[in-house]
């Protein structure tokens, strides 16, 4: 099975980068690694009595552990072994599980992770047996906190952790859940290991010939990383040193991800304190210095960063000027206008006064570009939408300019024939809108559009008047529009089916019941007879119209007539 394939691997690549890393952790130790008495096992020692030797030394004091380094690397062996008792190969991973954070020996900490890993990936299907292994891998994380050079130990662990939860071929669901329980104790123990090894995952972009694991990988880290980032009660293990640590590891990887990856990963990074209480700015600041605004991806995140970053100054004019963004003209009917004039719109808000002349007057020539002779509308609403608001935001900072700039005569007329434009196009878009609601194929997309060319209309007519929009404008591609309330009329051919529905509901329930008799005014349609009369019932019936009664007497009928 493939993710089994990838834990048996995950042991060399352990064992690859323990090498990279702590180079002397082999040959250094906190205590010795074999006691005096231990230097000369008996041959005949056994894994039952290795196992009673183990936990004899423990029994007084954990630590004590360290003094019988040997007799627990055996111990290990013998638990890889298929041919020893289940039972005791169970109970020294349970062993482990529950004394492994007390090691303090390299040697033995990376035996013991590729002993688990070796486990984890043979034929074994002991649910007993993997359910101690994967409890044994989360124990160690009490120990990779100790030095930066026992990390390893929490991410290789994670790692074979989330590839048992994801397999459900090669485990069963006592396994995988075990593992999640595992995982989530390794995260209280080892925070930061942990994350690094969630971030490693959603940006491992390698070949693989299973796409669909790896999509599925990278899901799951995505998914553990965001409730990470949410949970209450980890929130004391989000360190500044942890946060500063996490923000850089997102903004090298945001690179390598898709736009759905990084929009959540955004959100994440401008959810950490740090980032937060400066509005943002952080976050800006560390992805601008990674990253040069040369591309199209780059002008898109750009973009999307820009969602998260509050109104405070900061000076991102010369990053802007160096990319050429302030002089090379918005295009009208493209994504990357788009992201243009979103980016645009974050220099306006965060402008500060010392760039925001060459600000102000950049925006109104790409607005005056945009606009062209107020004759026809962009085809990108949006682009035109954002070019409105940069220059409104910027005309706060720059009252009386903005003022003189609304009594233009040349820069009304054109807002007001782009405003009677927009007003034309509103119903007709807002009918369409409509229809779609009642075909039930509406969605967010459309109440966008809806906003969107709301906003335009207010900023147009407002501007068109010589004065400021009044109240307070959202943006279109921020919040939650509304859909257009639709009015349930009654449809001709929905009413005609309908007829049909209970036409065939009345023949079935006539199908059921019998034949029903002919409708009223027809020949075979009999008259309404009597209640009592001319029934099976009624055995005396004709007795009773004036002869003899039951008694031998006779007695005139009961409801008129001759004798």
């Amino acid at each position: 099975m493939a993710p089994k394939k990838k834990i048996a691997s995950a042991a060399a690549v352990a064992k690859e980068e323990t090498e990279e890393c702590a180079p002397a952790e082999v040959t250094t130790t906190t205590t010795p690694p074999t006691s005096p008495q231990t230097e000369s096992l008996p041959s005949a020692c056994n894994a039952v009595e290795l196992y009673a030797t183990l936990q004899a030394a423990v029994s007084e004091d954990p630590v004590k552990l360290n003094d019988f380094v040997r007799e627990l690397l055996q111990a290990l062996s013998d638990a890889e072994c298929p041919d020893a008792p289940l039972l005791v190969r169970v109970r020294t991973l349970e062993f482990i599980s529950k004394y492994g954070q007390h090691v303090r020996d390299g040697n033995a900490l990376k035996k013991i992770v590729t002993s688990l890993v070796k486990i984890l990936s043979g034929s074994e299907d002991t649910p007993q047996l993997l359910v101690a292994a994967v409890q044994g891998l989360s124990s160690l994380g009490p120990v990779s906190v100790l030095d930066k050079k026992w990390e390893y130990l929490s991410r290789e662990g994670a790692d074979v952790l989330m590839q048992v939860m994801l397999d459900e071929e090669g485990f069963a669901e006592s396994v995988r859940q075990a593992a999640s329980k595992a995982l989530d104790s390794l995260i209280q123990t080892a925070f930061r290991p942990v994350v690094t090894k969630l971030l490693h995952w959603i940006s491992d972009n390698r070949e693989t010939e299973d796409e669909d694991q790896l999509k599925k990988e990278r899901r799951m880290a995505l998914t553990r990383l965001r409730k990470l980032a949410h949970t209450p009660s980890l929130q004391c293990q989000w360190t500044e040193e942890v946060q500063e640590h996490v923000l850089s590891l997102i903004v090298r990887v945001l690179p390598t991800v898709t736009v759905q990856e990084f929009v959540q990963l955004t959100s994440i990074a401008a959810s950490l304190p740090i980032v937060r209480a400066e509005a943002g700015v952080p976050f800006l600041k560390a992805f601008l210095a990674q990253n040069a605004i040369n591309t199209d991806r780059v002008l898109e995140s750009l973009s999307i960063i820009g969602e998260h970053i509050g109104a405070t100054p900061y000076d991102i004019v010369p990053v802007l000027e160096d990319a050429g963004l302030l002089t090379t003209p918005v295009e009208k009917n493209t994504a990357r206008g788009m992201w243009h004039a979103k980016v645009l719109l974050l220099a306006a808000r965060l402008a500060t006064p010392d760039n925001i002349d060459k600000l102000y007057n950049a925006l109104l020539e790409q607005l005056a570009h945009v606009m062209h002779d107020g004759s026809a509308l962009p085809e990108n609403m949006t682009t035109l939408e954002v070019l409105l608001l940069a220059v409104m935001a910027a005309g706060q900072k720059k009252p009386v300019e903005m003022l003189k700039y609304l009594n233009d005569d040349a820069f009304v007329a054109k807002c007001m024939g782009l405003a009677e434009l927009v007003g034309q196009m509103e119903p007709l878009l807002i009918y369409a809108v409509k229809k779609r609601v009642q075909k039930s194929s509406a969605g967010q997309k459309d109440a966008e559009v809806i906003g969107c060319c709301h906003n335009v209309r207010v900023i147009l007519s407002a501007f068109s008047a010589k004065h400021m929009p009044t109240g307070t404008l959202t943006e279109s591609w921020l919040h939650k529009n509304k859909l257009p309330s639709v009015k349930h009329t009654r449809d001709p051919a929905a009413m005609a089916k309908a007829t049909k529905t209970t036409a065939g509901i009345a023949g079935a329930a006539a199908g059921q019941l019998g034949v029903l008799p002919p409708p009223p005014g027809t020949e075979e349609h009999p008259k309404k007879r009597s209640r009592g009369q001319e029934s099976g019932y009624n055995k005396n019936a004709n007795r009773n119209k004036g002869g003899w009664n039951g008694n031998g007497r006779y007695k005139r009928a009961r409801r008129g007539g001759a004798y």
